[in-house]
């Protein structure tokens, strides 16, 4: 399951930002230099507007439907399959049969270019094209043995990046398409299977177009 080795060559890669803005030594001390894999953090293509964190532009590879499946639930894809890598996870996520819900593989544990496992799947239903809920996992776990969380974001049709909030740092996401972004977060409260998700929408020129905060729970 070679995800990794194929995301890098391609030229819609991206990485972190470590500028610093006037006061935010601190927050610069905890921004990550590598992303999950190793590789080094380099700076989105577009600062963006409001996020006033060191920001960690994430990888993002969009595959065709039966190609090389990067996760066995992966083989009966329908439609792009969309494999993304940030700071603490790795993620995959496609369409269901008939295009009615969509599919995620997650994972943490990688070495180097390769994954190990995959530490969580998720299925989320659609109506009228958008996701009822964001479907967050927490079983996966860092290096640390701290849990992280995914959950999908569904972003609007005029956002072309995410921003998640960690702590020290942003986390920057690209969208593609309709499909929703799987993105991570670090704030898991292991004792209400909940995590929360400070984001920002942002257009192509980096433009704030809208900031929210999301609480998700794992469903029962």
């Amino acid at each position: 399951m070679e995800l990794l080795s194929r995301l890098a060559p391609l030229p819609l890669c991206l990485g972190v930002a470590l500028a610093l803005q006037l006061g935010c030594t601190r927050d610069a001390a905890q921004a990550p230099a590598i992303l999950v894999d190793g590789s080094p953090a380099r700076p989105p293509p577009v600062t963006l507007e409001g996020v006033d964190a060191p920001q960690i532009a994430t990888r993002v590879r969009v595959a065709s439907a039966g190609s090389r499946a990067p996760c066995a639930l992966a083989k009966a894809a329908r439609g792009p399959v969309v494999e993304r890598l940030g700071v603490t996870g790795a993620s995959v996520t496609f369409s269901a049969l008939g295009r009615r819900g969509v599919h995620a593989c997650d994972a943490t544990d990688l070495d180097g270019s390769r994954i190990e496992r995959w530490c969580a799947h998720a299925f989320g239903r659609l109506v009228a094209g958008r996701l009822r809920d964001p479907r967050l996992s927490i079983t996966c776990r860092n290096g640390d043995d701290e849990p992280v969380g995914f959950a999908w974001i569904q972003p609007g049709p005029a956002t072309a990046y995410l921003a998640v909030r960690q702590q020290g740092y942003a986390e920057v996401y690209t969208a593609s398409g309709a499909t929703p972004v799987r993105v991570t977060a670090s704030g898991v409260d292991l004792s209400t299977s909940r995590a929360t998700f400070a984001i920002s929408e942002h257009a192509r020129n980096g433009t704030l177009l809208r900031s929210y905060e999301l609480e998700a729970r794992v469903s029962g």
